[in-house]
């Protein structure tokens, strides 16, 4: 049993990379030589999602102190609605080609499922089914991240972001997104890949007028119906807050996705056919659960 809490078992280690290509910040790497290891210089990074012990088909990486026994359970194939949530993972590693129109058609008819807060829908759904598309937007926001970055060392311009968004929201920017921010993570960008849409061919924007009512609640119910519709059908999906941040404070990004300037944009959603096959589901326990009666 490894006591280190990030290590690569070497003795069963296959180097397909796999868990590379799949961690979503950049903690494993692969080297010269072709051997897979965790870079010291990023493991404040992890995140301890699991991802790169789900997908090893060898058991050979463990990462932030997890186990497979403890931590882990086998994927079974089951068709019920239950095993589909515990299979269910945030998927960042797509084959290249964007997803078919009756794909799309399940997925929105599922999203239309949704029950809404206010007698009428207000939430609106831009679609871009192109890799092409979406990286007209990729430069702009990788600019928003940087300037964010900057705001974020600045003590004024923090008082301003919790004065104007609250505490909850400083707390995540200052400690979850500026660490990545200063690694880069959103900074290098490709056609093929980048660390906000991951190289995905098609993005959701759920996007509403400001002013309308329900709009954020029915919008994050709207993305988890349409992130489980997807699994079901077999496409990888991972919700992002990154890309609506950006749409709101850029007035060209919202040209260029269609977005409409008086509309505020929730949350959005990359989709593809997933590159890689996760062979186990991590064990997540609720933070409190307390029942009343």
């Amino acid at each position: 049993m490894p006591v280190n809490s990030f290590y690569i078992e070497k003795s069963t280690c296959s180097q397909c990379g796999i868990c590379e290509a799949v961690c979503p910040a950049l903690v494993i790497e692969k080297l010269d030589d072709g051997s897979i290891d965790f870079n010291s210089n990023n493991l404040d990074l992890c995140l301890g999602c699991g991802q790169c012990m789900a997908v090893c088909k060898t058991k050979s990486v463990f990462a932030k102190g997890m186990n497979y026994a403890d931590d882990f359970f086998e994927i079974t194939r089951a068709d019920d609605f239950l095993s589909l949530l515990e299979s269910r993972r945030s998927v960042r590693q797509f084959k290249h080609k964007p997803l078919c129109q009756e794909d799309l058609n399940k997925i929105i008819n599922a999203i239309s499922n949704v029950p809404h807060g206010d007698a009428h829908h207000n939430v609106e759904i831009t679609i871009l089914n192109s890799r092409e598309k979406i990286m007209e937007g990729i430069p702009l926001m990788s600019e928003f991240f940087d300037k964010l970055g900057k705001w974020l060392h600045n003590p004024f311009m923090r008082r301003i972001i919790k004065k104007r968004k609250g505490e909850a929201t400083l707390n995540t920017l200052k400690n979850h997104l500026l660490p990545r921010i200063e690694k880069g993570v959103y900074q290098n960008f490709s056609d093929d890949y980048d660390g906000i849409t991951r190289g995905a061919y098609t993005l959701m924007i759920f996007h509403a007028p400001y002013d309308s009512e329900e709009h954020v609640e029915d919008a994050f119910i709207m993305v988890s119906y349409a992130s489980i519709a997807a699994h079901a059908l077999g496409i990888g999906a991972t919700i992002v807050g990154l890309v609506p941040a950006a749409l709101n404070k850029s007035p060209e990004l919202r040209k260029i996705y269609e977005i409409p300037d008086k509309h505020n944009s929730v949350i959005s959603l990359i989709l593809g056919y997933p590159k890689y096959k996760y062979h186990r589901g991590i064990k997540r326990e609720l933070k409190s659960v307390k029942i009343i009666s």
